[in-house]
This record gives structure tokens, C-alpha cells and sequence, in this order.
């Protein structure tokens, strides 16, 4: 087992060590996530374990990590807080052949020869692919709440509208 997260990897030689890393990396050295954060304060916590499969043919890269993650509510456009949790469960395959044959349980890492991988890049891809498509807090909470109910209050307070009154001016207008 090991701490720290290297830079660059052999991950063949990872899985033949059987390495294992975990502990915490600053949300700020995330050149990809940085841009889609409301700020880059706080850590992620990682844990990843490189393997062979019980037949010992193929390379196994298991692992989780999990962060707070800043992101600015869609409805209100204020920021909130919001965990994520994921897990990552990778085969290393040299092919396109190899990446159709794994079983659904398993995402293809395609390592070509003695290719080296950035660990800290798997957990970046993890944590881009975990953020919600359309980030919004939990709508009892949301700020955006309080404004449509007030809009919805003055609009029944005003006079009724009657979206096709301006048809009526345009028919006099033609006769």
C-alpha cells in the first residue's frame, strides 16, 4: 500500500506490485473539474487498487473517491453543496477487441505497450462524469422557489390577462 499518488504510473507494473493508493488531493489542482466549480476549495478522498482478475489474464484498476464539490444551482444561479460518490472499476486492454470482450462490470483503459497513465486523471474523469447534467438544488431549498411563488402571487393579484386582445386591435385596424 501507498499514500501517495504518483504523478505517472506503469499501471502494467502497478498490477503486477498489486499497488494500492489512497488518501486526499486539493480540488484546485484539477485543471478539468476547476472550470465546472463555483470554487475549488476543499479535497478529494481517493482510493485506488490495482489487480490482476482471478484467471490472471487482465489488469483490474478498482477504486472510489468521493468529494464536496462546489457547483452554482441552475434555477437560482446561487452556489450549493454537492457530494459525490463514485467508484471506478477499469480493465486494462491493449485493443478494441479486448474492449468489447469485458463483461459489463468493467470500463476499457486502453494502455498500448509500456504506456504510463495519470492515476490522478482517472479520478478527475470520475468526478467530471459523476457531476449532475443540470445542477439545481433540492427545489424545497432552491431560491428560485420563493421567486416564482411571488410571481405567481402578483400575477393573480393584477388584472386578467388577455394574451390575444392585441388580435382584436389588428382587426379593426384591417376593416
Amino acid at each position: 500500500m501507498f499514500a501517495e499518488l504518483p504523478d505517472w504510473i506503469d499501471p502494467w507494473q502497478a498490477v503486477a506490485a498489486q499497488a494500492e493508493f489512497f488518501g486526499t488531493w486539493p480540488l484546485a489542482g484539477l485543471a478539468r473539474l476547476g472550470p465546472e466549480l463555483a470554487h475549488t476549495a476543499g479535497m478529494l478522498r481517493f482510493r485506488l487498487a490495482f489487480s490482476r482478475e482471478a484467471e490472471g489474464r487482465r489488469g483490474l484498476v478498482h477504486g472510489e473517491v468521493s468529494a464536496t464539490l462546489g457547483l452554482v444551482c441552475q434555477r437560482c444561479l446561487e452556489p450549493f453543496e454537492h457530494e459525490v460518490q463514485a467508484s471506478l472499476a477499469l480493465a486494462l486492454v491493449s485493443g478494441l477487441d479486448e474492449a468489447r470482450a469485458l463483461p459489463d462490470a468493467y470500463d476499457p483503459l486502453l494502455v498500448t505497450g509500456t504506456e504510463m497513465i495519470r492515476p490522478l486523471d482517472l479520478l478527475e474523469d470520475e468526478l467530471l462524469l459523476a457531476l449532475p447534467q443540470i445542477p439545481r438544488h433540492p427545489l424545497a431549498s432552491c431560491g428560485a422557489r420563493s421567486r416564482v411563488e411571488t410571481l405567481a402571487t402578483s400575477r393573480e393579484e393584477s388584472a386578467p390577462r388577455r394574451p390575444f386582445a392585441i388580435l382584436a386591435h389588428w382587426r379593426r385596424s384591417d376593416s
